[in-house]
């Protein structure tokens, strides 16, 4: 095998997939995902269950958003948010971002996060929105290319203009 044929190989390739509204059928594949993206027990993230937590993200009421990312059928990310009615700056408090494992490296998590600022700006128009989470140090990098700044420990925000 080519040396170029091997460097192809061993990158991750763009998935196809979708970013759509989760729905309730959906609750399973989000907990494998939250499960696979949060190593340990569910109870270090002060959480009941992962299958409790991806009910409970899903909800229509209390202003929460869930967005799943999904390739032939099965959820390989997702994204759960609400929005925080503060004043005079409206928030929207990320509380999970989390993708496969093996989806990562792929722009999936670039994707959901895209989709949570074009439905920020959709829902607010040009009123200035700040976006937060608590990101896992392994992962601040990350954040900080989608524009996010750190505020505290293990806390990001970005502004919208």
């Amino acid at each position: 095998m080519s040396k170029l044929l091997e460097d192809e190989s061993a990158s991750p390739k763009r998935a196809d997939y979708a970013i759509v509204p989760a729905i309730l059928k959906d609750a399973e594949g989000i907990a494998a995902v939250l499960r696979a993206s949060f190593p340990g027990d569910a109870n270090y993230y002060k959480v009941h269950s992962w299958g409790d937590e991806a009910k409970r993200v899903m909800r229509t009421n209390k202003n929460w958003l869930c967005l799943v990312a999904m390739s032939e059928g099965a959820i390989i990310g997702l994204v759960a948010c609400r929005h925080l009615k503060t004043k005079p700056i409206p928030t929207i408090r990320i509380e999970w971002l989390a993708v496969s494992p093996d989806a990562r490296g792929m722009g999936v998590g670039k994707s959901l996060l895209e989709a949570v600022m074009q439905w920020a700006s959709e829902s607010f128009g040009e009123q200035t929105v700040r976006l937060t989470l608590r990101a896992r140090s392994e992962r601040q990098d990350f954040y900080r290319k989608m524009g996010f700044r750190c505020y505290g420990k293990g806390w990001m925000k970005m502004r919208t203009d």
